[in-house]
């Protein structure tokens, strides 16, 4: 295939790909260090970045390599970067609302058929705990190692909250103690895990 139309495939993947992320050329060049007039270069198919930017756009965008230098007849982008981060995020917090949920069905539930239930409250306790699961695993799943190591932290503290609230203990206060060596830990973890 000849060069021009490499560029006119590119480019037009290019420009595809920026408006779908919703980002301007100037927005773009600035993520990338670069001038907007080399990004408009790039996408008026004057010139082709450095294989090194490509892979950097298509990270940035959330596609493959391939996807950016391939023809598509759509023309449209599937799913990308910052709309693939808003449905993500909104897929954690339906899920949290749904323990929510759950847990505002069982206190009435509770609360119905057991008049003497004093302590029913402590299922919105534990239902923060579950929630902060919930973002472990899909931080695990769909995030980088800052989401984890938020998500393993909020839930470490969230645990030592839960059965602070729980236990009838003397020196309950003790949890929190605990709590705090697990919280290093996880801090720990996330400076000494390299990237994959």
């Amino acid at each position: 295939m000849e060069e021009s139309r490499w560029k006119l495939i590119v480019s037009r993947n290019l420009v595809a790909c920026r408006k779908a992320a919703g980002f301007t050329q100037l927005q773009l060049a600035e993520k990338l260090n670069y001038s907007d007039k080399a990004v408009s270069k790039w996408e008026r198919g004057e010139s082709l970045p450095d294989i090194s930017i490509l892979c950097e756009l298509a990270q940035l965008y959330g596609v493959t390599l391939d996807y950016l230098v391939t023809e598509h007849a759509d023309k449209k982008p599937a799913l990308f970067g910052t709309e693939k981060r808003r449905r993500r995020a909104l897929i954690t917090g339906m899920s949290c609302l749904l323990v929510c949920f759950i847990a505002t069905l069982l206190f009435s539930l509770l609360y119905l058929f057991r008049a003497q239930a004093e302590r029913q409250w402590l299922i919105f306790v534990w239902a923060l705990p579950i929630c902060g699961i919930l973002c472990v695993v899909f931080g695990s799943v769909w995030g980088n190692r800052y989401h984890r190591t938020v998500a393993v932290s909020a839930l470490v503290w969230e645990i030592a909250f839960s059965l602070y609230m729980t236990l009838s203990l003397p020196n309950r206060w003790l949890i929190f103690v605990v709590a705090v060596p697990l919280q290093l830990l996880a801090v720990l973890w996330f400076f000494l895990v390299r990237k994959r």
